[in-house]
């Protein structure tokens, strides 16, 4: 029961040392919150790129706008005559990061309960042989 308590203290406070903050302005430092905010974040994704995945948006940015993933196609930067990233698929990178880190925070806080759980069955397991050998 103790690792799961220093987990859950763990990953709280390394949300709270993130300073992530729901659009409500609450501080995500539980379980729900950090995946509600990761899935707020995905599909806010989707709608800014108009629906396409990060698999499906081109690296490049193409003529008109949109993306390639053809070098060829790609717009070039003047300065430097290198291809424009695309914008929706930089924003898929940081998105799928953030993404990934709130879940990995979901996760380890469930774990953690599960820890907790499973430590306070053993010990009413326990006392309840220690119980019962008494008798």
């Amino acid at each position: 029961m103790g690792l799961g308590v220093w987990a859950r203290r763990e990953v709280r406070a390394g949300l709270a040392r993130e300073r992530i903050t729901a659009p409500a302005g609450v501080s995500v430092t539980d379980a729900s919150l950090a995946r509600s905010l990761a899935e707020m974040i995905r599909e806010q994704t989707l709608e800014s790129t108009k629906g396409k995945t990060y698999a499906e948006v081109g690296e490049y940015l193409a003529e008109g706008g949109s993306s390639t993933s053809d070098v060829t196609q790609a717009l070039k930067d003047e300065g430097t005559g290198a291809p424009v990233k695309s914008p929706d698929a930089e924003l898929w990178i940081r998105s799928t990061t953030l993404q990934s880190a709130l879940m990995q925070a979901y996760l380890a806080l469930r774990v953690s309960d599960l820890m907790l759980g499973v430590g306070g069955a053993l010990v009413l397991a326990g006392a309840g042989i220690v119980a019962s050998a008494r008798r």
